[in-house]
């Protein structure tokens, strides 16, 4: 009996050992990360506007989320509070985040930062939420093809947003724009700017009429009359039109630069940025 006691111990100190502790461990880091998850959700339910049941399906799918991506439901939860925050609609939440997350693991851009700048891009622009998906994946080919980073682009575009949907351009025109620009080496806060000035300048000479718009149309080789139809129908063909036209001004004998006076575009910056586009 004593030594079917002694074998009985030992067995019992063994799988105290290898058995009891670290499941009592494991318990222990669930009951962790489990009480970190819910303090992160905590700023969903602060920044979201929805019922207790769409707060479990979103709990729900931030959890699935964690096991099919690297960030941590935390972080994905700290991605959705963001969002909701910037008005983000609940139905496109989890798509949004997973939008984001996949951003993050992608490009130089991360998640928590490209949740905010592109939720602010559609807020300007007033882009369809269910595009951000489409979004996402323009910005990453743009970035994989052109001599520019994502992170680039987004800045510019961001610089660009207002002007942009105010005369009339697409946000994949924005990003087109944005994209030209930043491989060029423009910085977005002079660029931007700069870019977007000459935007507003063409839709106030296209409302207006006038020398300004002769000269926009001139340099652009078409009549008044067609400059302003086009413009009206498409402001990105016009402006690549008024591009094209005067990169070929110093093949014809003409001064660009002496020409960009004529219309009254005098000011460094703005001529700067367009004798960078015209020489790409």
């Amino acid at each position: 009996m004593k030594k079917v006691g002694d074998v009985a111990s030992d067995v019992g100190r063994t799988l105290t050992t290898i058995s009891t502790a670290p499941i009592a461990a494991l318990g222990a880091t669930a009951i962790k990360a489990s009480i970190s998850f819910e303090s992160a959700f905590t700023s969903v339910r602060k920044t979201v506007d929805a019922t207790d049941a769409e707060f479990a399906r979103l709990s729900s799918d931030i959890k699935q989320m964690s096991t099919q991506v690297a960030p941590s439901a935390d972080d994905i939860a700290e991605v959705v509070a963001i969002a909701g925050q910037l008005g983000i609609e609940t139905d496109y939440l989890t798509a949004f985040a997973r939008t984001m997350i996949d951003l993050g693991n992608s490009t130089d851009i991360v998640a928590a930062d490209a949740a905010s700048t592109l939720a602010k891009f559609a807020n300007i622009t007033g882009m369809d939420q269910s595009q951000f998906g489409n979004l996402g994946a323009a910005l990453v080919d743009l970035g994989n093809n052109y001599a520019t980073t994502e992170s680039s682009i987004m800045t510019m575009s961001m610089r660009l947003a207002a002007a942009g949907h105010q005369v009339g351009l697409s946000e994949a025109q924005i990003l087109g724009f944005a994209t030209a620009l930043s491989s060029v080496g423009i910085e977005a806060e002079m660029g931007g700017s700069a870019f977007s000035k000459a935007l507003v300048k063409m839709e106030v000479a296209a409302a207006t009429g006038g020398d300004t718009l002769d000269d926009f149309a001139k340099v652009s080789g078409m009549t008044a009359a067609q400059f302003k139809s086009l413009w009206d129908s498409d402001p990105a063909a016009a402006f690549q039109a008024f591009i094209v036209g005067l990169s070929k001004m110093d093949d014809e004998g003409m001064s660009a630069i002496a020409t960009l006076e004529d219309i009254g575009i005098a000011e460094v910056r703005l001529r700067d940025t367009l004798l960078r586009a015209v020489n790409a």
